[in-house]
């Protein structure tokens, strides 16, 4: 079978640079555009807007500027040099310290971030790369950050360009479908995002069924033509495996953890109010609850609520731009990962979590149910009793050892499989 030659939407993870870790879906287009450079058979580069239009770059040149990425991310720092995990212990150790400052993690970058981004862009001087159109025929286009997908005028070059294949991911159709729980410009860009798919798209990868049939309904919903959707579970970095070795400072201390965005979707109200009851029951001796994210959309709640109520700022602890390495010890260590999400696409946590041997306390949406299958333990998201119920029980060491054995049974996704099932994917488009 001919390989095509192919082109990879580097807008997110240049934007990435901004930040001194990456995300969760930061992480999968990082994994994305390694595997394409390391085992893609045929010619990749890389795409992006520049002064001149849009860009495309060499194999090398993609190469380094990843390798700097990384190196940007501290991907390669060791947890115990963390800040975050730094604060977490000060913070457990010492609960009456002050709470960090807390930023929100934006998409336009501050005078620390351009800095970032220019070294990422300009380490090797200005480069300006050759022209989309020069682009060999029958290219396919591969677009998973969502970043391209929301500004209609990096698109535009398709049109000149009928041969080349576009094929992209699309994460959810949370916006559309949940708009009360996101922000009104995240719901604009995501309408703008299925816009664009409606015209342009030959092929979409999804991650989960549940998502690909709200993703169907928004392009339908615009009279597109049926486009083949193609749901494939993510994939786990290794490095959340049960090799990892939870921080013996922080296991001291008895402790939950949720991490992402503090937004309404993620639904931390549920939790707070769990906490309630445990320190109202049990005061100092009740567990703590690791938030790990930024502050996001409509965060302002839950932080005033954890900051005006002195029970919950003694067992409530945030932490927030944690290496990956530093974000797998920290799951490692916890009794469990929480995550009552009120919608996902996907939900990276609950997997990475089971993937070091942590257990999973789950909302029972349908991507939670693909996502890691039988062996989350599922609640409805609003029940407060049930979630309650559930991390009292997982609080004393037999407990959590049981739980522990359960989840150990989890065999995650990795990469090679994962790109394996794209790359069969793209080759469909030939068939």
């Amino acid at each position: 079978m001919v390989t095509r030659p192919l082109a990879y939407n580097l807008i997110r993870l240049a934007m990435g640079s901004i930040h001194s870790t990456p995300r969760g879906i930061d992480r999968i287009d990082f994994g994305y555009v390694s595997s394409l450079l390391e085992t893609w058979p045929a010619d990749v580069r890389g795409v992006l807007p520049t002064l001149l239009g849009m860009r495309a770059f060499p194999r090398d040149q993609i190469l380094r500027g990843r390798d700097r990425l990384a190196r940007l991310w501290r991907e390669e720092t060791l947890p115990s040099e963390d800040p975050g995990i730094r604060t977490l212990i000060q913070r457990m150790e010492t609960p009456e310290a002050p709470y960090p400052r807390f930023t929100k993690r934006g998409v336009l970058p501050d005078i620390t971030g351009l800095k970032r981004l220019g070294h990422l862009l300009l380490e090797e001087g200005i480069s300006f790369g050759t022209p989309v159109r020069a682009l060999p025929e029958g290219t396919i286009y591969l677009d998973v950050g969502h970043f391209g997908l929301t500004f209609p005028g990096a698109m535009r070059w398709l049109r000149d360009r009928p041969d080349v294949i576009p094929v992209f991911m699309i994460h959810d159709a949370i916006p559309l479908e949940f708009p009360h729980l996101v922000a009104e410009d995240t719901v604009r860009a995501h309408a703008r995002l299925m816009d664009i798919a409606a015209r342009y798209a030959q092929r979409l990868i999804v991650p989960t069924h549940a998502a690909g049939e709200e993703i169907g309904r928004a392009l339908r919903a615009r009279g597109a033509a049926p486009i083949p959707i193609n749901a494939i579970p993510l994939p786990i970095d290794d490095l959340f495996s049960p090799s990892v070795l939870p921080h013996a400072q922080l296991c001291a201390h008895p402790y939950f953890v949720i991490t992402g965005a503090i937004e309404p979707r993620k639904n931390h109200d549920v939790l707070l109010q769990v906490w309630r009851r445990l320190v109202g029951n049990m005061g100092e001796h009740a567990p703590f609850l690791v938030i790990a994210g930024s502050p996001g959309h409509a965060s302002e709640k839950t932080l005033a609520a954890v900051l005006g109520e002195p029970a919950l700022r003694q067992k409530i602890v945030f932490t927030q731009g944690l290496s990956s390495p530093a974000l797998a010890q920290v799951m490692a260590g916890a009794r469990a990962l929480l995550m009552p999400s009120l919608a996902e696409g996907f939900g990276l946590p609950p997997a990475e979590a089971l993937a070091l041997g942590t257990p999973a306390v789950l909302s029972d949406i349908p991507a939670h149910r693909e996502a890691v299958g039988q062996h989350g333990c599922f609640l409805p998201a609003m029940d407060v009793d049930a979630w309650h119920s559930s991390v009292k029980a997982l609080i004393p060491p037999e407990g959590a050892a049981q739980a522990r054995a359960r989840a150990a049974s989890y065999t995650p996704r990795r990469w090679a499989d994962y790109f394996g099932a794209v790359t069969e994917t793209l080759h469909q488009l030939d068939a």
